[in-house]
C-alpha cells in the first residue's frame, strides 16, 4: 500500500493526478467516515518512520441488511505526520434497487510521534460529496474530530479513541465518537474491535487482519451491527489493502 516516488519525477506526477481524477468521477452517497482500515470510523495517531512521500491503496466490499457497498481509497502520505486520503465509493440496495455514488476527500495530521512520546494524537477531517440514483441535487457531509493511540502490553496492542463532530447538509450537527483495541496474533495475524457513533446509528465491528505479506499485503475479515432506532442490522466486511508494491 506504500509506494515511494520520487519527489521530482514525472511518475509521481502522473500517480497524483490520476488520484485526483478518480475522485472527479465518483459522487457521493451514505456519509459515513471511512478511516484507516481495518476500522470503519476509526482513524489511528500511529507515524510510521518511513511514511514519507508513499502512495497507498485499499478497498473494501462492506454489507449490512440489503445495503451494498464498495469502496476504493488511494491514500498519500506527505511527511509520517500528515497524510490525504480519496475514497470513491457506490452504494446499493437490494430490495429497493436505489443506487448511489459518492467520493470522499480525508486530510489527517498527527501533532506527535508515538515512538517518541509513548502515546500519538492529532486531528482528521473529512468532506464527503455525492448523489443518490440519478438525481441532479448534490448532498454533502463533513466531519471533523480528534484522533488518540495509546500502546498497550509492550506494543503488542493498541487503543484507538476518536471523538469530534459530523454535519450533513439540512441536517443537524451532531457528536460523533469511536473507540477501537487491536491485538497482535500468531501467524501475521492481528484481532480488532470498534465501537462507533455516527450518522444516528452505532456500529459494533470486529473482525481479523492477516498479512499474506508482511507490510506489503493484507486481508481483511470482519462482522458489522449496526443500530438506529431500535433495529439492529448485521452484516460482513471483506477487505484487501496494497502495501509497498
Amino acid at each position: 500500500m506504500l509506494i515511494p516516488i520520487p519527489r521530482s519525477s514525472p511518475a509521481r506526477s502522473l500517480v497524483l493526478s490520476r488520484m485526483a481524477l478518480c475522485a472527479a468521477l465518483a459522487l457521493a452517497a451514505p456519509f459515513t467516515v471511512a478511516d484507516d482500515r481495518p476500522f470503519l470510523q476509526t482513524s489511528n495517531a500511529v507515524a510510521e518512520d518511513d511514511d514519507e512521500g508513499t502512495l497507498a491503496l485499499e478497498s473494501w466490499w462492506a454489507g449490512a441488511g440489503p445495503r451494498r457497498v464498495f469502496n476504493l481509497a488511494p491514500e498519500y502520505a506527505f511527511t509520517p505526520f500528515t497524510n490525504l486520503q480519496f475514497r470513491a465509493f457506490t452504494s446499493r440496495d437490494r430490495d429497493s434497487g436505489d443506487r448511489s455514488r459518492g467520493v470522499e476527500t480525508e486530510f489527517k495530521h498527527l501533532f506527535n510521534h508515538i515512538g517518541r512520546d509513548d502515546f500519538g494524537w492529532g486531528v482528521h477531517v473529512s468532506l464527503a460529496v455525492g448523489r443518490d440514483n440519478d438525481s441532479s441535487v448534490r448532498e454533502q457531509g463533513f466531519a471533523a474530530k480528534l484522533i488518540g493511540t495509546l500502546p498497550l502490553l509492550e506494543g503488542d496492542a493498541m487503543l484507538h479513541v476518536n471523538a469530534g463532530m459530523g454535519k450533513v447538509r439540512d441536517e443537524r450537527r451532531e457528536w460523533i465518537g469511536s473507540i477501537a483495541f487491536e491485538h497482535k496474533l500468531p501467524w501475521r495475524t492481528t484481532a480488532f474491535i470498534e465501537l462507533g457513533r455516527e450518522d444516528r446509528e452505532t456500529l459494533v465491528h470486529t473482525g481479523v487482519r492477516h498479512w499474506i505479506k508482511r507490510d506489503r499485503l493484507a486481508l481483511d475479515f470482519s462482522f458489522q451491527q449496526q443500530r438506529a432506532s431500535g433495529d439492529k442490522t448485521n452484516g460482513l466486511v471483506l477487505g484487501v489493502g496494497w502495501y509497498d508494491l
